[in-house]
């Protein structure tokens, strides 16, 4: 990867754009020898952190589509890396926890992890904190923004509809 300088002057998505770039770059890096990919390394982490969940709650907590996650708890089952109950408080949906094989793969894969953790954040001009909360603030503006043309969405379907029962 070529790692000289990136444009900064283009726009704000662009530069999430060319970080997106390098952390899949120290990231890929980082875990070039581990069992799970940097992406599943994180869909793992949600398990690893907050226990049984159902696919849309771990959807909810990636902003990830449901559809999206769906595919990693396939591949996680098929690699006996996740144990799958009836969800107790619904019938209809189910839990996934990680299963002790699961669990292994995780913690041999967090060592590679934070090499790139430990790398990133020594190379940081501020500190973790505020660098965080900047992003959890770009995070929330992002959402905003996905719900104004959800809302956009909705608006236009309805009038859509008004218009077609009008002409019926």
């Amino acid at each position: 990867m070529d790692t000289g300088e990136a444009d900064r002057n283009v726009s704000l998505l662009f530069d999430v754009f060319v970080l997106n770039q390098r952390l899949r770059a120290l990231l890929g890096r980082a875990l070039s020898d581990a069992e799970l990919r940097p992406d599943e390394y994180a869909v793992y982490s949600v398990l690893f952190e907050h226990g049984s969940l159902t696919p849309t709650q771990m959807a909810g907590l990636m902003a990830m589509p449901v559809t999206t996650t769906l595919d990693y708890v396939r591949a996680m089952s098929a690699r006996g890396h996740i144990s799958r109950e009836p969800n107790p408080a619904d019938g209809r949906s189910y839990i996934v926890a990680l299963t002790p094989e699961g669990l292994g793969v995780h913690r041999r894969t967090h060592a590679a992890w934070n090499v790139a953790v430990a790398r990133l954040e020594a190379a940081l001009e501020r500190p973790v904190p505020e660098v965080r909360q900047a992003l959890h603030a770009l995070d929330d503006a992002a959402a905003a923004a996905l719900a104004r043309f959800d809302a956009n969405d909705e608006a236009g379907a309805r009038g859509r509809s008004r218009l077609i029962t009008r002409e019926s």
